[in-house]
C-alpha cells in the first residue's frame, strides 16, 4: 500500500487564519441605538442574579450600550457589570489571541468614534480606559491601533481631531484608503469624530498659504460624506474655509472651476436672490462676493468667445477693454442674453466656464446675436454683439435692464432711453464701436465711466 506524503504546509488554511486578524476591510458599526436598547434590556433582566447566564457575545458588545440619548450612561445604570468588563472580561479577551482581540476591540472603537464627545467627563474616562487596554492586546489590528495613537493621539479626545485632520490633508492617497490604512472604515467620516476631524481640516486650511492639492482633497472629503455640506452643520464653515483663502490668492483654473461647480450645485447660484435665504445665509460676504466675481469672469469670457466664434471683427478690442475693468476689480456682476444659435455655442463652453449663466434673447434680433449686461458701480451697461452699440443706464432708472432674467426682448432693450456718451454732441446717446484700432470708442467709454463712477484706467490697460 502506497501512502501519499502529506504536505508540509497548508497555504489556503494559513491564508484564512492569517486573515482573521487582518486590518482591512474593517467592518462598519451596527445600528448602535438598536443595539444599546436591546443590550440594556438584557442587562437589566439579569442584574438581580449577578448577570448569571449573560452570553459572552452580550458582554463583548457592551460598549454599544454605553450611551443612549436621553438616558444615563451604562456605567451609572450597571456599574458592577461595567467594572467587571473593564477589569476582567476585556483583559482576558485581549490576551487570548489576535482574532479574539480584534473582535472585542471593534465595539470599543466603533463606540469611541460614533459617540465622540471630548467635552464630557464620562467620554474622556472611556477613552482613557480604551487607551490603557489596547496596550495589553496582541496582533496586527492592535499594532495598527497603537500606531494610530502614536501618529495622531487617536485616544486623546482633545488632540485627535486636529492631528488626524493634518495627516489626512497631507496624505497622497485617497481619503478612504487613508482611513483603511488606519483601521477606520469609510463611514468613519460620518461619525462624530469623523465630522470633528473634517471641521478641523477646514479650519487648518485657512491658517496656511492656500495649497490647491489640499483643497481638492477637502472637496473629495466633502463629497464622501453622507450629508452634503450645504445641508449640514458644517454649511457655513465649509463655505468660508473653502473660499476665503482665495480672496487674497488666485487659485489655478482647475480648482476655480471645481469650486464654482461645487458651490453653485450645492449652495445655489448666488446671483439669484432666493438662494441667499438659506444656503448662503451667514456665510462671510467676502466669500459670497468671491463666487460672484468668479461667475462674472466666466460670463465675460464666454461673451468674448461667442463673439470670436460668430465672426465679430472687433472682439479682441472688446475683450481687452472689459477684461481690464474686470481684472481691476470693477465689474461687479455680469449676465448674458443670447439668441438661439448663440445659446447653443454657449452650452459648448460650459466645460471651461463653469459659472456661465444666461437668459434667452428674443424679439427683433437674429439668432446669433448676444448682449452682455454688466454692472460697474451704479451703472448698468448693455454691450451688443455684431457691431451693435454700447448702452448704459443708471441702476435706479426704470429703463435699466435687470440682471439675471430668463428672457429679454431685443427691441425693448434697444428702445429704452439710455445715458449719453457724447455730452450732447451726437443725436444718439449710445456708443458705436468705431475706430477700435485707434482706441476711439474705448477712450470715450473709459472717460464716461470715470465721470460717472470715479474709476480711471490708463490707455495701456484698455487698448
Amino acid at each position: 500500500m502506497i501512502f501519499v506524503r502529506l504536505p508540509n504546509s497548508w497555504p489556503q488554511l494559513e491564508k484564512i487564519v492569517s486573515g482573521m486578524d487582518s486590518v482591512t476591510p474593517v467592518p462598519p458599526p451596527p445600528d448602535l441605538i438598536e443595539h444599546a436598547r436591546r443590550l440594556r434590556i438584557r442587562y437589566q433582566s439579569l442584574r438581580d442574579n449577578g448577570y448569571e447566564g449573560l452570553s459572552v457575545n452580550s458582554i463583548r458588545k457592551l460598549p454599544y450600550a454605553y450611551w443612549l440619548k436621553g438616558e444615563p450612561t451604562l456605567s451609572a445604570i450597571e456599574p458592577a457589570l461595567v467594572a467587571k468588563y473593564w477589569n476582567s472580561d476585556l483583559p482576558a479577551a485581549l490576551v487570548s489571541g489576535p482574532r479574539r482581540a480584534k473582535r472585542w476591540l471593534l465595539p470599543l472603537i466603533h463606540t469611541y468614534c460614533e459617540h465622540f464627545t471630548p467635552e464630557e467627563g464620562d467620554f474622556r474616562t472611556y477613552a482613557s480606559q480604551l487607551d490603557f487596554h489596547i496596550n495589553r492586546g496582541q496582533g496586527e489590528f492592535v499594532s495598527v491601533l497603537m500606531n494610530l495613537q502614536r501618529e495622531v493621539s487617536f485616544f486623546s479626545p482633545s488632540a485627535v481631531a486636529a492631528r488626524l485632520a493634518a495627516v489626512l490633508l497631507r496624505s497622497r492617497v485617497q481619503i478612504n484608503q487613508g482611513l483603511s490604512n488606519r483601521a477606520l472604515w469609510p463611514g468613519f467620516l460620518d461619525t462624530r469624530l469623523g465630522l470633528a476631524t473634517f471641521e478641523s481640516a477646514l479650519i487648518q486650511s485657512q491658517r496656511t498659504a492656500p495649497d490647491s492639492s489640499a483643497f481638492f482633497r477637502l472637496l473629495d472629503w466633502s463629497r464622501s460624506l453622507a450629508a452634503p455640506s450645504a445641508k449640514s452643520g458644517a454649511r457655513v464653515i465649509f463655505a468660508n474655509s473653502m473660499l476665503l483663502p482665495w480672496v487674497r490668492h488666485k487659485p489655478d483654473t482647475r480648482l476655480r472651476s471645481a469650486l464654482i461647480e461645487e458651490f453653485v450645485k450645492s449652495y445655489g447660484d448666488p446671483r439669484f436672490r432666493g438662494y441667499k435665504n438659506y444656503q448662503w445665509r451667514d456665510v462671510d460676504p467676502s466669500a459670497v462676493n468671491l463666487i460672484l466675481n468668479w461667475l462674472t469672469g466666466d460670463t465675460l469670457r464666454a461673451f468674448i468667445r461667442i463673439l470670436e466664434q460668430t465672426a465679430d471683427d472687433i472682439w479682441r478690442y472688446r475683450q481687452k477693454f472689459w477684461m481690464a475693468y474686470y481684472d481691476a476689480g470693477h465689474v461687479q456682476e455680469a449676465w448674458l442674453a443670447l439668441g438661439a444659435d448663440a445659446a447653443r455655442r454657449a452650452e459648448r463652453l460650459r466645460s471651461d466656464e463653469r459659472g456661465l449663466g444666461y437668459g434667452r434673447l428674443e424679439g427683433g434680433v437674429q439668432s446669433n446675436h448676444s448682449v452682455l449686461i454688466l454692472k460697474i458701480g451704479s451703472l448698468i451697461f448693455s454691450e451688443w454683439s455684431h457691431n451693435g452699440s454700447l448702452r448704459v443706464h443708471e441702476e435706479r432708472n426704470k429703463n435699466a435692464p435687470d440682471l439675471y432674467q430668463s428672457i429679454y426682448n431685443g427691441s425693448e432693450l434697444r428702445a429704452a432711453g439710455s445715458m449719453d456718451f457724447h455730452l450732447g454732441v451726437n443725436d444718439r446717446p449710445q456708443l458705436a464701436h468705431m475706430g477700435s484700432e485707434r482706441g476711439y470708442w474705448q477712450r470715450k467709454a473709459r472717460d464716461f465711466i470715470q465721470r460717472h463712477a470715479g474709476i480711471h484706467l490708463s490707455d495701456s490697460a484698455i487698448l
